[in-house]
């Protein structure tokens, strides 16, 4: 008995000793989110409101072992208010009895992470992955449930550059329709450099190249898709002035069979130029130009609609989330104040068109934040003027506020049903950070 109680203490005191070398940190977000779109569809003979409401909550958990290795864990709960039960509207249905992803709080990250030497590091499991500012590869937090990827991330520091190198794995299935024999997947492999030392007007230089390569989907007939893309990001500020240049080229093949091949050849360009007078209420303008392209040659052998792959959609082309990139080229002209500390007040002025005005155009799909129909043939899609307010307070908790109108283009108007209408939109986000 007595050599029991010593091995229980023994083994008590190595278990402290051992907790006390771990570290544990915690956070948390809570944010809900109001649309209010008054004539969503742009027509005029549908007036028509919608709205709806949007939560999510998310906790992580950071789990330190030393200086050298570390675990982290982020689960996340987001939903349209409501959802979960327009399974059965029958009056008095027990609420949230149907097995929805509304119900679930989904493991958003789930990685371990490993310094191995000196300016090396290992991280591997589901993560989020960004590349510069996001105009290429980024979490997109703005999404009810955010972009997350799953595989092994290594980085190596130097004094003139900072590496990383990824290994990702879209999708997977384990076999293909027809052909048991068949792997369906879709792999990224993603180069990023980030250059060091460079002048003081320069505060980002990204060189980076993503192929993305596999069978998409289990119809064989789909065949393989293999593309490269080749982009570099510079921006930085001198004086008041700031500015940011994003580049791209995609090539390669959409898919390819054993009868046919789809190529692909697509570029994008995305520049910004501001200037800030912070004595001035801390004035900020600015000027933007965004041009991807498009395809109007349906039938041929090559596809130019550019593939915007995982950009961070709401920081571009608007608020109200309409537009996307691929085919869609517009500019932007943006004003803001700060009347507080705290408080943050803006308008933006945005135009679009179709880079190819016989190519389809990339529409959200936000519930309720699209214009109904695909558009015709015309080039002019519309212009978008969105006011906006950011008020900050103590504790983390933050609100976010914008009125956003779009006014349909030719290719709306002259589409079915014809959409004419100014679509209205109210938007209102309060955000609790722990």
């Amino acid at each position: 008995m007595k050599r029991m109680v010593i091995l229980a203490g023994a083994l008590a005191v190595s278990t402290a000793a051992q907790a006390q070398d771990s570290e544990f940190k915690h956070n948390g977000e809570f944010r809900v989110r109001y649309y209010n779109d008054m004539t969503p569809s742009g027509d005029k003979n549908l007036p028509l409101n919608k709205s709806d409401v949007e939560g999510r909550a998310t906790i992580g958990l950071t789990m330190r072992k030393g200086e050298n290795v570390q675990a982290h864990v982020s689960l996340i709960h987001g939903t349209i208010f409501g959802a979960d039960k327009a399974a059965s509207e029958l009056p008095g249905t027990a609420g949230y009895t149907t097995a929805t992803t509304n119900n679930l709080m989904l493991v958003n990250q789930a990685y371990g992470w490993w310094k191995a030497a000196d300016g090396l590091m290992f991280k591997v499991g589901r993560q989020h992955v960004a590349i510069a500012d996001g105009a290429v590869f980024s979490t997109d937090s703005w999404l009810l449930i955010p972009h997350t990827h799953e595989g092994l991330l290594v980085g190596y520091d130097t004094d003139f550059a900072s590496f990383a190198l990824g290994l990702v794995k879209d999708a997977d299935q384990l076999t293909g329709t027809g052909n048991p024999e068949s792997d369906p997947e879709r792999n990224n492999t993603i180069l990023s450099v980030d250059l060091k030392n460079m002048p003081e007007a320069v505060k980002t230089a990204n060189v980076h190249i993503v192929q993305s390569k596999g069978s998409e989907t289990t119809t064989p007939a789909r065949g393989i898709l293999d593309i490269m893309h080749i982009g570099a990001t510079v921006g930085g500020e001198a004086s008041n002035i700031s500015y940011k240049v994003t580049a791209a080229m995609q090539s390669g093949s959409l898919s390819k069979t054993a009868a046919a091949e789809t190529k692909l050849d697509t570029n994008m360009v995305d520049v910004m130029v501001g200037y800030a007078m912070p004595e001035t209420m801390g004035l900020k303008l600015s000027a933007a130009y965004h041009m991807d392209s498009g395809d109007d040659s349906a039938g041929d052998d090559k596809f130019q609609t550019y593939q915007p792959l995982y950009y961070d959609s709401h920081k571009y082309a608007g608020l109200m989330d309409i537009l996307g990139w691929g085919n869609l080229t517009y500019w932007n002209i943006n004003a803001s104040i700060m009347p507080a500390e705290d408080l943050e007040v803006g308008l933006g002025l945005y135009g679009f068109t179709k880079s190819k005005e016989n190519g389809a155009a990339n529409q959200t799909s936000r519930p309720g934040g699209q214009v109904a129909g695909a558009p015709a043939n015309k080039a002019d899609l519309g212009m978008e003027l969105d006011v906006y307010a950011t008020k900050k307070y103590a504790g983390g908790f933050q609100i976010d506020a914008h009125l956003g109108a779009f006014m349909p283009g030719a290719a709306f108007k002259d589409a079915t049903p014809k959409a004419e209408a100014t679509i209205m939109q109210v938007g209102l986000m309060g955000t609790m950070t722990f």
